[in-house]
């Protein structure tokens, strides 16, 4: 299955590290709600993914796109930031229902997390998979298998099909093209010192 996100690879917007995450069953301006998120404008995937570096230092706030996959799924995309390490916001997103994030840093590593209605499923590093936790781990563990992680693939690409198999959702470069997304600011709670 991970060679059905081979053309992941392709997108060099996204080499400098991305956050994925689908939330099941909460329309996009639900899940602006849980975030405290502020809609800033809406846009399309090359100015989602475009030119931007990312943040350094203290982050304060988050950028992301938000946009519908289908009548069960919405889809959280943030480029070059931390929004699947930040558990409190995912969390939140979690509550009654199902979150599946795909998060990969700036450097190496990254994770993969699935958490419902507040309760880790699985949380593991597709690049360092080895060790995985959560409630599901051991349930999983053969889609984890079958999605390709851990055999020497493309771990992003692993981590994308096995998002596809716990959703049932599977994402490709022309559905994420043809989306309009909630560009919008995240709040983290964070601030800079004076």
């Amino acid at each position: 299955m991970a060679a059905d996100y081979a053309w992941f690879a392709e997108l060099a917007d996204l080499r400098k590290g991305f956050s994925f995450v689908w939330v099941r069953e909460v329309r996009p301006a639900q899940v602006l709600e849980r975030m405290g998120a502020k809609e800033l404008e809406r846009i399309g995937w090359r100015q989602l993914v475009g030119a931007g570096d990312g943040q350094r230092g203290v982050v304060e706030k988050l950028y992301v796109g938000i946009s519908r996959l289908d009548d069960s799924w919405t889809l959280v995309i943030e480029d070059n930031g931390t929004l699947g390490r930040v558990g409190e916001l995912l969390r939140a997103l979690s509550a009654g229902t199902t979150v599946v994030c795909v998060y990969k840093a700036a450097g190496e590593g990254g994770r993969f997390l699935v958490l419902e209605d507040q309760q880790t499923g699985l949380d593991f590093d597709p690049w360092a998979p080895e060790r995985r936790t959560g409630k599901r781990a051991a349930e999983l563990a053969g889609a984890v298998a079958a999605a390709g992680i851990g055999a020497g693939g493309d771990p992003a690409a692993g981590a994308l099909a096995l998002a596809e198999r716990i959703t049932g959702v599977r994402v490709d470069l022309g559905m994420l093209e043809e989306r309009t997304y909630l560009f919008s600011e995240v709040p983290t709670g964070q601030r800079k010192s004076q």
